[in-house]
């Protein structure tokens, strides 16, 4: 069963090395990251999930923090 990955938007955070930039996503997740944003979740791939950690933020429109769940 593929991962869900979901996309709570946040505070920004005030540790700025905790925070990854949209850019440095693989493409893959790049491209299901909006969707997630927009929607209650999405179902990504195993290879998407193994770039993205759970309970990171990450800075795309604003900040969210992204959560997977299988």
């Amino acid at each position: 069963m593929n991962p869900i990955l979901e996309a709570t938007e946040t505070a920004p955070t005030t540790v700025e090395e905790a925070v990854r930039d949209y850019d440095e996503l693989h493409d893959r997740a790049q491209a299901a990251l909006p969707d997630a944003v927009d929607g209650d979740g999405v179902t990504i791939p195993e290879e998407v999930a193994d770039d993205l950690a759970d309970g990171e933020v990450v800075r795309f429109t604003g900040y969210y923090r992204l959560d997977l769940a299988q």
